[in-house]
């Protein structure tokens, strides 16, 4: 058995709905039958893509792995079939694209109303390499990026970038830590937890996290590597494991945001968009945009918003 694009298709769809049931729906085929098939990829990729439970499934460590080259994969293809086929997207789309942060969804807004003549898409990506391609090869019109020092995005030809901001990172820690009183945490004082972090993003995330790890003394227990958001939140709050987030992440129930002490651990922010694109007339009054709404995020809760 080789992997074909028919099975690629089959996991992300199983990973949209949640559900192998909804999934074989969705598809045109029969539960048992595509149960089968994805025991038969699993078998090949050589390990678990999706943990099943009393309410659908969804992707394992492995899985998450998986997912992103998957999604990476479909989108290439995609977009060679429609260029093969003739199939142009409409002058009147405009594509953007986001790191997974809190803020995609109010910048895609502000693009919106600086071109309401237009339809606009939101692609949000975990690889900022792939956004970046994107850009560069016309998929995409502009994208809200992250970089770290020591590894920032390198410029390419077609692309046109701006600094947005440049924030520190935080740790989000279990509402009960001793360290969660503190009114910021000293990575030394994290040396001997279990920390929740995403993979790698190819671009120097967690690679200056762990750097500055070292820097204090350590090297970070590493027992969950998790793409999703939502999955090391829900460690957190379970007290199973610390994590880094953004400065505008606000945690939720069971969770403690703190800065990092002495600011070592910092992301910058990017506004890159395309030369010829239709944002690139437009890209200094959205990049003013973008910084208001950075401010806004990433005020203390109660501090009233400067105009």
């Amino acid at each position: 058995m080789q992997l074909e694009i028919r099975h690629l298709r089959a996991l992300s769809t199983i990973a949209e709905h949640g559900s192998v049931t909804r999934a074989a729906a969705a598809l045109g085929v029969s539960q048992p039958a595509l149960s089968a098939q994805l025991r038969r990829i699993e078998k090949l990729l050589g390990g678990e893509v999706f943990t099943r439970g009393r309410h659908g499934v969804r992707p394992t460590p492995f899985g998450e792995f998986v997912m992103s080259r998957t999604r990476a994969a479909l989108g290439n293809i995609d977009d060679l079939l429609d260029r093969a086929l003739g199939r142009a997207v409409p002058q009147s789309v405009v594509r953007f694209g986001a790191y997974e942060s809190p803020l995609a969804l109010e910048v895609v807004e502000r693009v919106a109303t600086l071109l309401p003549g237009a339809r606009t898409e939101l692609q949000v990506a975990y690889y900022t390499g792939l956004l970046l391609d994107c850009i560069a090869t016309g998929r995409l019109d502009g994208a809200l990026l992250a970089d770290y020092p020591g590894f920032e995005v390198r410029p390419q030809p077609a692309v046109r970038y701006a600094e947005v901001a440049t924030e520190p990172v935080h740790v989000a820690l279990p509402a009960g830590h001793a360290a969660a009183a503190r009114e910021e945490v000293r990575l030394a004082d994290l040396a001997d937890e279990d920390w929740a972090l995403s993979p790698s993003d190819g671009t120097g995330w967690p690679e200056h996290l762990l750097d500055e790890c070292e820097r204090a003394g350590f090297r970070p227990r590493v027992r969950y590597r998790l793409e999703q958001t939502g999955m090391r939140t829900e460690l957190v709050a379970a007290g199973r494991a610390v994590s880094a987030c953004q400065a505008s992440y606000r945690g939720g129930e069971g969770i403690a945001v703190r800065p990092i002490a002495g600011g070592s651990v910092r992301m910058r922010l990017l506004l890159a968009w395309h030369r010829d694109s239709a944002l690139a007339p437009r890209a200094p009054v959205l990049v003013e945009a973008v910084r208001e709404v950075h401010r806004r995020a990433t005020q203390p809760p109660g501090t009233a918003a400067r105009g």
